[in-house]
């Protein structure tokens, strides 16, 4: 758990139970920050059912970190030094190449809010509009699988297809909608967001992050609304984790997390346009003879 995505189901014979290839790492992760692991970090493999493109494998690798008594704004000052860290080292320059653009890493990164930005592209505010009109502009767009977008996915279909596109040089976009962050932390100043950023850069994510939620109560009900969604058709909401939700009951403290795309980042680095050139064993179509 801790993405929206479909997950791969597997068997265990021995046991004769049902499994899942994790989508994230991240609700285990956090379950070691309770049990008392200041900063933890992992490499993983992770696996998410869902369709191919030059930016999308089945199989991927992540970095995740999480850091305890730290913020959202904390972990997007680690992103920016990492990032700038990796290009000096990588290529010895803060600019590189990426399909013919030139993309500098040279700090601060640009930093932006969601529904601003969105706000400018609808011609209206977001947070304001009925769903249905969401849904509406959707269409008239033509974005695919919006059968069962709740509220939440309909915003993020909407920012995907007229704002991130744009994102050529390396931009923070910041407090997302409590629709779309069920693990994020409400946001400080204002109750319909959350602190939460991507990292956006030649119109792809690099990075996501939060300032996790660590109410057990909020993250129940975060958890129950995305049933409901799951109940209308989305399947790729969450279902309720008890075994988290019990983890946060023992206490999370304030904490910082960070998801980042090691292929997506290996793609940049070595100006290559489609994921499969960076993944030795892509998942393919099936050859025809």
């Amino acid at each position: 758990g801790g993405a929206t995505a479909r997950p791969f189901v597997t068997r265990h014979n021995a046991l004769d139970r049902r499994m899942y290839l994790r989508i994230a790492d991240e609700l285990y992760l956090k379950r070691l920050i309770v049990g008392g692991f200041d900063r933890v970090y992992e490499i993983a493999k992770d696996f998410r059912n869902e369709g191919l493109s030059r930016f999308h494998n089945p199989e991927f690798t992540m970095l995740e970190f999480y850091q305890a008594f730290a913020d959202y704004q904390d972990m997007m000052d680690q992103v920016e030094r990492l990032m700038v860290y990796v290009a000096d080292r990588v290529l010895g320059s803060r600019i590189l190449t990426y399909q013919g653009e030139e993309i500098s890493f040279e700090p601060p990164f640009k930093r932006i809010r969601l529904v601003e930005a969105l706000k400018q592209a609808l011609g209206a505010d977001p947070l304001e509009m009925e769903e249905e009109d969401l849904r509406d502009r959707a269409e008239r767009l033509r974005l695919p699988d919006l059968e069962g977008a709740g509220r939440g996915k309909l915003l993020d279909k909407l920012f995907e297809e007229l704002v991130q596109e744009g994102l050529e040089q390396p931009t923070f976009v910041l407090d997302y909608p409590r629709e779309l962050s069920p693990l994020a932390k409400t946001h400080r100043g204002n109750q319909t967001l959350t602190e939460r950023f991507e990292l956006f850069v030649a119109g792809q994510e690099m990075a996501n992050a939060f300032s996790e939620l660590n109410d057990p109560i909020d993250q129940r009900s975060r958890f129950e609304e995305q049933t409901s969604l799951r109940d209308k058709g989305d399947d790729e909401a969450h279902q309720v984790d008890e075994d988290y939700i019990r983890a946060l009951e023992y206490g999370l403290p304030p904490t910082g997390g960070v998801g980042m795309g090691l292929d997506r980042l290996a793609m940049l680095l070595t100006d290559q346009a489609s994921i499969r050139d960076v993944i030795l064993f892509p998942v393919l179509r099936t050859e025809e003879s």
